[in-house]
């Protein structure tokens, strides 16, 4: 969406709050019909959202705010697909924090360099990427526009998934798994990740493939429902149904099951990796979870989430795969 002259990627709606304006990536008729987490918290975190613009101003000063969180709260700075040099690459938000970004001092060198590789966006685009946290957009100072369509990437990439897809532990967002691809690919991306909360509902595989603005996905489906209070049997309704919903979608859709992780308990996910394999392998593109990631050494001492290395090995190899069923210049 644009406002004030930026395009916010990633975001549906935005909302006036005391610290200013939320950033919410589903739109308010999906949200009522989902999960009160997904609904209320982890819709509103921001990795996948990014604040594009092309300066007019010689340099602007973009004010962010931020709820508190265990985690530092790191915004980055992409000139295009270039990552900002040491001056302006990286800004720690707290409370109202003014980010000055200049014009880039090398742009022609870096236009050289798009041109000549086919990068995905023209470096005259500013990249504001956001954090793994609750982040706030307060507002600008200097003139900006929006991005022109013929300076960002033709195609996109969807992602959907658990707190795994959206970043937790990448430590940093341009490490996310579907950040990553989307470099590989040289093509956008959209971050649907929900942390604890991607219960694949009915709702969610209909706004999915309602949207026009991706031209293949992937679902990682399982882990958030892994706990006592999910049946087996609930799991499996929520997977038909959602598998069904996607396939009826011209667009490729990769389907994973639960990455490996290092909780004693496996039983239940080995069950829900069967579950995934059943409905997926027949209508959609099935990629085992264990294919992509099932090395202990690269999971977090919290036993679930992939560290970096892990993140760049599911990375590499789902983008493999990709490679093999879709077709990017």
């Amino acid at each position: 969406m644009i406002f004030q002259n930026i395009e916010f990627h990633n975001v549906e709606e935005m909302i006036k709050c005391d610290k200013g304006y939320q950033m919410l990536r589903l739109p308010t008729y999906v949200r009522e019909q989902i999960n009160p987490t997904a609904r209320d918290v982890t819709c509103l975190f921001s990795t996948g959202v990014e604040l594009r613009f092309r300066l007019i101003s010689d340099s602007v000063n973009v004010i962010l705010s931020v709820d508190d969180s265990a985690e530092a709260q790191v915004a980055y700075i992409y000139y295009g697909s270039f990552q900002g040099g040491w001056q302006y690459s990286s800004v720690v938000i707290q409370n109202e924090t003014k980010i000055n970004i200049p014009k880039c001092d090398r742009l022609s060198v870096l236009k050289e360099i798009t041109k000549s590789r086919s990068l995905p966006f023209d470096p005259e685009i500013i990249r504001i990427v956001l954090p793994y946290g609750t982040c706030y957009y307060v507002g600008i100072e200097g003139e900006v526009e929006p991005p022109l369509k013929s300076q960002l990437p033709e195609k996109s990439y969807l992602a959907y998934g658990s707190s795994i897809t959206h970043g937790s532990l990448s430590l940093a967002a341009p490490y996310s798994y579907p950040f990553r691809i989307s470099q590989m690919l040289s093509c956008d991306y959209i971050n649907l990740g929900f942390a604890g909360s991607a219960h694949m509902e009915r709702t969610m595989a209909e706004y999915i493939v309602s949207r026009k603005d991706w031209d293949f996905a992937s679902i990682e489906m399982g882990v958030n429902m892994l706990g006592p209070e999910y049946s087996v049997e609930l799991f499996e309704e929520r997977v038909k149904e959602f598998v069904d919903i996607m396939a009826g979608d011209s667009r490729p859709v990769f389907a994973t099951s639960i990455f490996g992780f290092n909780e004693p308990e496996q039983k239940k996910a080995d069950i829900f990796r069967d579950i995934v394999r059943k409905y997926a392998s027949e209508k959609l593109i099935f990629i085992d979870g264990l294919k992509l990631l099932n090395n202990p050494t690269y999971i977090s001492a919290d036993l679930i989430h992939p560290s970096l290395e892990g993140m760049a090995q599911i990375s590499e190899r789902l983008c493999t795969i990709m490679k093999q069923h879709i077709f990017i210049e």
